[in-house]
């Protein structure tokens, strides 16, 4: 084990109690993936982690303290259960010291492993042999759990994608009968998962466990043929989906400038410079392009980008005495002629052509 884990849980038995890292870590280290997000439970109150760990934060309602340090991102948190589900957070909880009771409030078996801190795994639900078997399976009743919080339908989606592994029957089930319970969920909070599994070069086999449950037609969400690119607005740039879907300012903006290259793509130097070669370099992989055969391309172009052209704007208007539109469009001739070799980026040069256009 990680000396400063196993510094951290030593420091919880030191003050009298109980502590073992569980959930996402355990499952991504007996599957052989690193992970720098730490889930710590414990039987120790709110008040006690704040007592024992001075610098760390409150977070959520539920007692949960954060700790930070350089190589990992601590969640520590009381053992408890839950009862009286609304909306998808529990009404009521109860601190409680049984490390069991506190498992088995948890949405899958594989998520419910803990290690102690000898580096000892602890496996109360049969969660590692789940994990052995390549499957994901609810803890309790998969309908009660689901219904407790829809958005474990969409995790269990996402495991299944970015682990490669099997959704268990009954689960499966339960999800294909209560899949309209996604629709309770926050947009923000949908795209947060579906983000996760676009980024993941398994996504088709989550988009084709979306379309089977019928939950792609409920989000209004329309999938067809997609090529994988390392870049999350390449990746929604080729799905169909509602106006009112919640991507930043800056995510719709990307997502449009992807969408009108493949619209007009071809490999000319006007487009490369017209979109970035960011931009460009994603929309050629989508199109089957080889990313050496675009940068070719690129290395050749006598100006990349508009700060490169060796006169202002302001100075093209000072001998033009024209509006600011025509002044671009002036601007944007001499971009073309540059790329096309007609004309050089010599100041001298394209002042005695703005001459000449004047005339």
């Amino acid at each position: 084990m990680n000396r400063e884990l196993k510094k951290v849980l030593n420091t919880m038995a030191q003050n009298g109690y109980e502590a073992y890292i569980v959930g996402g870590y355990v499952r991504d280290y007996l599957l052989g993936k690193k992970s720098n997000d730490i889930d710590i439970c414990t039987n120790a109150k709110p008040k006690e982690i704040k007592n024992i760990f001075g610098n760390a934060k409150a977070s959520g309602p539920y007692g949960t303290y954060q700790l930070k340090t350089k190589q990992y991102n601590y969640d520590i948190t009381t053992y408890r259960e839950e009862f009286e589900y609304r909306g998808r957070n529990p009404n009521k909880i109860e601190y409680n010291n049984n490390l069991l009771l506190d498992l088995k409030r948890r949405d899958f078996t594989i998520n419910a492993i803990c290690m102690n801190q000898e580096g000892k795994i602890l496996d109360f639900l049969d969660g590692q042999k789940d994990l052995e078997k390549k499957i994901i399976r609810a803890i309790g009743n998969p309908k009660k759990r689901l219904k407790e919080d829809p958005l474990r339908m969409l995790r269990a989606i996402r495991f299944s994608s970015t682990l490669n592994l099997t959704i268990e029957e009954k689960l499966w089930m339960a999800m294909k009968e209560q899949k309209h319970l996604i629709l309770s969920l926050s947009k923000d909070r949908i795209k947060k998962e579906l983000d996760i599994i676009l980024l993941n070069e398994n996504f088709q086999k989550g988009l084709q466990s979306l379309e089977k449950l019928g939950m792609l037609s409920l989000l209004k969400i329309k999938v067809n043929e997609i090529t994988y690119v390392n870049d999350l607005c390449g990746m929604w740039a080729q799905i169909e989906c509602s106006e009112d879907f919640p991507f930043q300012k800056n995510e719709k903006k990307r997502i449009k400038m992807i969408k009108n290259l493949r619209n007009e793509f071809s490999l000319k130097e006007q487009l490369i410079f017209k979109y970035g070669i960011e931009i460009f370099l994603i929309v050629s992989k989508i199109k089957g392009y080889q990313e050496k055969e675009i940068l070719k391309i690129y290395n050749k172009m006598k100006i990349h980008e508009r700060k490169e052209l060796n006169i202002t704007f302001q100075e093209i208007k000072d001998i033009l005495k024209k509006s600011p539109k025509e002044i671009k469009q002036i601007e944007e001739t001499i971009i073309d002629l540059i790329l096309d070799g007609k004309l050089k980026n010599k100041k001298k040069d394209m002042i005695k052509y703005i001459k000449e256009v004047r005339k």
